[in-house]
């Protein structure tokens, strides 16, 4: 396992703590974590490190792994939400994020015997929903990130991704495993002191999630200026292909690989990467299975899809899929590996068996009867708006942006999208951020960027925001007084006669989605065959006989 015998690597740095200077030998790590390892005995216990970028959680980390402890990495004791985790779990070691360990509880608990490790799933502390990973499954893993990134003892490692979050702590590891160094930063890659830390160091990598990539748009970021990189990483969500293609062949042109990878954590957490030489020709590509790994695509039978470009669930097979989930302490007890993960993810298989993502099967909302690819909105908005988030329900869509672009054109953005979705523009809320809220793991922040925008609507569409709130609370089902005065309000008339139908009125895509909706709700069940063939006073006839005979 990476975490035992870390002699092997002797004088080698293990770690270094850029913010105080910091630095452990592997020789050093081996010895600090094998007496902890002593003092924490060798007891099946849950215990709860809070976990740092420094060298005493890494030593608190490998000593609890020795010792047969199953570990659950927090950003901190003292938030509401880790208050609540360690009362619903009563761990019976806490370890801070200096090294003190507590005896919180002296239960005995039923822990499964290859139990090792507790992810939440989101990267954030608080939920009470984990993935259970055993060592053979991280061991695995890190095996196969060893391999495709040709790790070896001289590569550095400039780490600022939490250790709590599974991209970041496959970092850590995959070092641990290579004898190669790991310089953890305070700071993001939008400070100078990151960059100062990268030259410092000689640093030979970097990591990042897709946010981490559109924000260094705003910066004259230029490989030539770094000339100690050989290899950059990108994984934790999709990154739009014309900006993989970009950075590709800025990497390309400086002698860099640029990794793009996919991954889950409850895969500990890859399953995936592109190898660089394909980037440029495959932008939009997750890339093929990683060593050790099988990818497939599935229809909603379970059945193989072997044709290219045939979409379906992407299903993944290796010895790095997890144990199973737990939701209390009683889970912890049982090992419930799946046969196959299914990753949610809808994909398509391409030339030389690499795979790319279509949506996935939690991101679509439905409006007007239209289903709707919140992933595929995200990558027309990332066209002209690259710091941008898109999330949404089935009310409307709400689309997030940073104010500091200074040509935000909001009735452009929304004119686009409408003609492009055929919906009605009220179906698109924008709100705008100084900076768009981020999770701890660099991820976006649906639910704050959610939130935000139905308590504060945009200036300037003041109206249009507060019908799309209605919408979302249901405050504006309204009943028609006749099936005339839907038409004319929908179509922006002054009168009508009986005799018209919706096709002869010449009416456009949208209002033709939007009567649909509305005359289904007031005739109380699916609408007449060939409705917008039928007149004005026929369908007034049908919705005169249902609301009088209620």
């Amino acid at each position: 396992m990476f975490f035992n015998g870390l002699d092997r690597f002797q004088d080698n740095i293990a770690v270094i703590d850029a913010v105080s200077g910091e630095r452990i030998t592997y020789m050093d790590l081996e010895h600090q974590a094998n007496v902890l390892s002593v003092q924490l005995g060798n007891n099946k216990e849950l215990v709860f490190i809070e976990s740092k970028n420094s060298i005493l959680s890494v030593v608190s980390y490998v000593a609890c792994l020795r010792s047969n402890k199953v570990v659950y990495l927090m950003d901190n004791f003292s938030s509401d939400k880790s208050i609540e985790l360690i009362n619903r779990y009563n761990p019976n070691l806490l370890i801070n994020g200096f090294g003190k360990i507590t005896q919180h509880s002296q239960c005995t608990y039923q822990l499964h015997p290859d139990l090792t490790l507790l992810l939440s799933t989101s990267g954030t502390t608080g939920t009470p929903k984990f993935v259970k990973l055993s060592a053979t499954n991280i061991q695995s893993n890190t095996e196969s990130i060893v391999e495709y990134l040709n790790l070896t003892e001289n590569d550095i490692a400039l780490a600022h991704l939490k250790l709590h979050y599974a991209y970041g702590l496959s970092v850590l590891h995959s070092h641990l495993q290579a004898g190669a160094c790991t310089v953890f930063t305070a700071h993001g890659v939008l400070d100078a002191s990151f960059w100062h830390d990268l030259v410092t160091y000689s640093a030979t990598s970097f990591a990042g999630v897709p946010y981490t990539f559109e924000a260094l748009l705003k910066t004259k970021f230029d490989f030539k200026a770094y000339p100690s990189l050989r290899y950059i990483t990108q994984a934790g969500g999709k990154l739009e292909g014309f900006l993989v293609k970009e950075y590709a062949l800025q990497a390309q042109a400086n002698g860099i690989d640029f990794f793009v990878m996919y991954g889950q954590t409850e895969a500990s957490p890859r399953i995936s990467y592109l190898p660089p030489h394909l980037a440029i020709d495959f932008p939009n590509s997750i890339g093929r299975a990683i060593p050790q790994g099988e990818l497939s695509i599935v229809d909603d039978e379970g059945h193989e899809i072997k044709a290219l470009d045939k979409s379906g669930e992407l299903v993944y097979r290796g010895k790095n899929v997890m144990m199973g989930y737990a939701n209390s302490i009683a889970g912890l007890a049982e090992d419930e590996t799946p046969e196959v993960l299914f990753t949610g993810d809808i994909a398509c298989r391409t030339q030389h068996d690499l795979f790319y993502l279509v949506g996935r099967t939690k991101r679509f909302v439905k409006l007007f009867g239209l289903r709707i690819n919140l992933d595929d909105v995200q990558s027309v908005v990332k066209t002209d708006y690259p710091q941008s988030a898109v999330t949404g329900n089935d009310k409307a869509i709400v689309i997030a942006l940073e104010s500091s672009h200074g040509d935000i054109d909001k009735g452009q953005l929304l004119t686009r999208l409408s003609d492009y979705y055929s919906l009605p523009r009220d179906k698109f809320i924008i709100t705008l951020f100084d900076d768009i809220p981020l999770l701890s793991n660099g991820k976006y922040d649906f639910m704050t960027i959610a939130n935000h925008a139905y308590k504060k609507p945009s200036v300037g569409f003041f109206k249009r925001t507060l019908c799309s709130i209605s919408n979302i609370l249901e405050l504006n089902e309204r009943e028609w007084e006749s099936i005339s005065h839907l038409f004319i309000d929908a179509l922006n008339l002054t009168e009508l006669s009986p005799d018209k139908t919706f096709h002869s009125l010449n009416a456009d895509s949208l209002s033709f989605v939007y009567l649909s909706v509305e005359l289904e709700q007031c005739l109380g069940c699916e609408l007449p065959p060939h409705w917008q063939q039928c007149s004005v006073a026929e369908l007034d006839e049908i919705y005169t006989h249902v609301r009088f005979n209620e």
